[in-house]
């Protein structure tokens, strides 16, 4: 599988449940599709688009050690995208890694809190505050397709609690 490339799955990951696919095949090419979007994100989808199709292929119907996997993956990606940020802050720009892999796991219906706990710490303080400066003008806008984490991540950017 690792011979599928970043853009011949974009394409796929792009219409998979719309146009093309179903939830046999998506399961199937699941890790390389996240492995791409780590590894090779210029080659993929947003963050957004990939997890939200976790929804579309009903991923909480699946074996506990599935979503348990799928979990500790955006863990992790998480992580990657909120260091991502922090190193283009100490560069002078701050990137929206961490906000897109958020949205993705909202529009995925995971709750955010433990990741939301995650920037409140002092260490992602550029990312969160840069995230305040952003909110509602500048948000992704995949959140529309995620209310219930887009509200969670209003407590924490505008009354400071996750």
């Amino acid at each position: 599988m690792r011979q599928i490339t970043g853009p011949a799955l974009w394409r796929y990951a792009s219409g998979v449940f719309l146009t093309i696919g179903d939830q046999r095949d998506f399961r199937y090419l699941l890790p390389r599709i996240l492995d791409i979007s780590v590894s090779d994100p210029g080659n993929a989808n947003d963050p957004e688009v990939v997890l939200g199709k976790l929804s579309l292929a009903g991923w909480r119907t699946w074996a506990q050690n599935e979503q348990r996997a799928i979990e500790a993956f955006v863990d992790a990606w998480f992580e990657q995208a909120l260091a991502n940020d922090l190193a283009e802050a100490d560069e002078g720009e701050i990137g929206t890694d961490a906000e897109s892999v958020l949205c993705g796991a909202a529009r995925a219906g995971m709750p955010l809190e433990r990741w939301l706990l995650r920037l409140s710490d002092r260490g992602a303080a550029p990312v969160l505050a840069d995230m305040r400066k952003r909110f509602l003008s500048e948000a992704s806008g995949f959140w529309e397709y995620a209310p219930v984490g887009f509200r969670e991540l209003s407590a924490l950017l505008t009354q400071g609690r996750a």
